[in-house]
Order: C-alpha cells, then structure tokens, then sequence
C-alpha cells in the first residue's frame, strides 16, 4: 500500500545509511515523526535567543541504566 511512498524529508543519503544494516531478504521501514510537544518549547526557546546546538535520540534500551544512575547520586 505504501510502497514507494515518500514525504520528500529524507534523502537517498539516508536510506544508504539505514540499508547499511540490512541483509538481503531483510524488510525494513523508515518512520518519521514529529513529537508534538517540542514545538511550542522549541518556539519559545528561539524567541529567548537560543540556538539548536546537537540534536538526537536516546534509545529506550538505555534508559533503565540512566534513570538508575540518576536515582544513585552524583557520580564520586
């Protein structure tokens, strides 16, 4: 039903990047997606002056280790 669809937000670059971990016979999708929230914060955060420095995503396997870190303490 999709095949072939696109939205123009990625480039043949990216597709490279993700085909990279792929095998032949393997399936793969590529999802875009917009958190909602952040655009209001993102908004405010330009008219006060501030400028996107690094963007990115922390992957949900990581962070049960990160939370457990935080509740630990600082770090000695």
């Amino acid at each position: 039903m999709f095949e072939g669809a696109s939205s123009g937000l990625l480039g043949e670059d990216d597709l490279q990047e993700a085909a990279v971990v792929l095998e032949p016979g393997d399936s793969a999708v590529v999802i875009v997606y917009e958190n909602v929230w952040a655009a209001p914060l993102a908004a405010a955060l330009r008219r006060s002056g501030a400028r996107m420095a690094a963007g990115g995503r922390i992957p949900a396997e990581d962070l049960p280790a990160s939370l457990d870190a935080t509740e630990a303490g600082p770090l000695s």
